[in-house]
């Protein structure tokens, strides 16, 4: 038996068409991972990696790492990045530092790793991308501008 399933979810997103979803079962243990193969990428020049998350458990920070390597199948992650604490069936902004970027060169897999066994659960991962620090387009927009969508919890900008 498998212990950590991955599949698409077209359903639970945040972003997008679909988000990557991770079933661990209650027998799955710590370390336990799910790893994905992408196009080689050079993350030398960022300073973080963001993404949502959501789990079905509350997961305090660290329970949850996200792996980025140069080999297959994140054999021996370049970066383990604790995953922020999440609420239960809440999505989360997640920004974690890099710890090393100037070793991040041609990146292959990607993977979630459970660090603390939390039993049976579900946890999604949406718009995982690096990003470099300081680096966002400041503006400032009046209280006519903006509005808050209650049912979306989002900001909706309107101007």
């Amino acid at each position: 038996m498998t212990s950590v399933t991955r599949s698409v979810d077209t359903e639970d997103k945040r972003r997008g068409a679909s988000s990557v979803r991770f079933v661990f079962a209650a027998a799955a243990t710590t370390g336990t991972d799910s790893s994905k193969a992408i196009t080689s990428i050079d993350l030398q020049k960022y300073t973080h990696v963001e993404l949502w998350a959501k789990s079905t458990v509350a997961a305090a920070a660290g329970d949850f790492n996200l792996l980025l390597d140069d080999t297959a199948s994140v054999v021996s992650a370049l970066e383990t990045l604790a995953v922020p604490a999440l609420v239960a069936d809440t999505w989360t902004y997640c920004r974690v530092a890099l710890a090393n970027p100037e070793l991040d060169v041609d990146i292959i897999s990607v993977g979630l790793s459970r660090a603390t066994n939390l039993g049976a659960q579900t946890v999604w991962s949406d718009e995982i991308r690096a990003v470099i620090e300081a680096s966002a387009e400041w503006m400032t927009y009046t209280n006519v501008e903006w509005k808050v969508d209650k049912e979306s919890r989002e900001l909706v900008f309107t101007g």
